[in-house]
């Protein structure tokens, strides 16, 4: 599989952002909608983020930021599903 890009930098970034930071876009267009992070299996909220929309689905980076600093160590944690709740 030679293909032409497989030298390349991967990317995780949106091209029409530029330099701009994708939580700095998210919050100046959607705002913040903050909420409870709860672990999958128990429901216990083991921290709270700024919004469903700053997260997709399978993330890791960055998710130590929105835990209780006495829940990381048991990771590793990944966005599971996101549940809007009213």
């Amino acid at each position: 599989w030679d293909l032409p890009t497989m030298a390349r930098k991967d990317s995780q970034g949106i091209c029409f952002l530029g330099k701009l930071k994708w939580d700095d876009f998210m919050e100046h267009y959607l705002g913040e909608t903050p909420g409870p992070v709860c672990e999958l299996d128990t429901g216990l909220v083991v921290g709270k983020h700024r919004g469903l929309h700053f997260h997709t689905i399978g993330q890791r980076k960055g998710i130590g930021r929105i835990l209780r600093p006495n829940e990381i160590h048991r990771g590793p944690w990944f966005i599971a599903a996101k549940v809007r709740r009213y």
